[in-house]
């Protein structure tokens, strides 16, 4: 008997140090959390420079917003107050990035990236040599004749932006943003592309 409440005095002594050990080595639990990632629609209306003056622009943009945070999708645009014979869409990636909402207000940056096509009226003076026929065959003046032609250019687009969106109802948003186009890898158009822009879009979330 002695033997025996021998080993049972040293179980219960280290039955303490036991469960301490136990405790310790036992991982945390694992707790799994669904990120929230809801689809965003976006119709949008721009004003921007469009060869040296003001065009109006509809389009929009549509993507999944990651955690509320990380916007990624697609955008496109097209201008509405062309010229006659005149185009002028693009579209592409859009990825962009927002902070969390303070009193329903959200400030973020945006950029898009991708290609378009553009149709733009010039304006060419041509010189043509005037000939009397009442004298030698030789130029006597120089008439001027002014036409109307038409350049078409596919290019590379980048759009970058920051934005401001407020909360008007549980899923949907004011945005208003502005940035800056830039153009590239065009042949007859160059620069005329390129300008500054303003937006409005009404943006649902869900």
């Amino acid at each position: 008997m002695t033997r025996v409440s021998h080993v049972l005095l040293v179980v219960f002594a280290l039955s303490p140090v036991a469960a301490v050990a136990q405790a310790v080595s036992s991982p945390p639990p694992l707790i799994v959390e669904r990120i929230h990632t809801p689809v965003v629609v976006a119709p949008e209306f721009k004003v921007s420079d469009v060869d040296g003056r003001r065009g109006r622009l509809a389009g929009g943009y549509l993507g999944l917003n990651y955690d509320e945070a990380l916007l990624v999708g697609g955008a496109g645009y097209w201008l509405t107050n062309a010229g006659r014979g005149e185009e002028f869409a693009y579209g592409g990636l859009l990825v962009g990035w927002v902070t969390p909402p303070v009193a329903g207000v959200r400030i973020g940056a945006r950029g898009l990236i991708g290609g378009g096509r553009a149709t733009l009226g010039r304006e060419v003076t041509l010189s043509r040599p005037i000939r009397d026929p009442r004298l030698p065959p030789v130029p006597a003046g120089t008439a001027r004749a002014t036409f109307r032609v038409l350049e078409r250019d596919d290019f590379f687009v980048f759009e970058p932006q920051a934005d401001v969106a407020a909360s008007l109802l549980p899923h949907t948003a004011l945005n208003l943003a502005g940035g800056y186009r830039l153009t590239g890898m065009t042949d007859a158009l160059d620069d005329r592309l390129n300008g500054a822009t303003a937006s409005v879009a009404l943006q649902f979330q869900w």
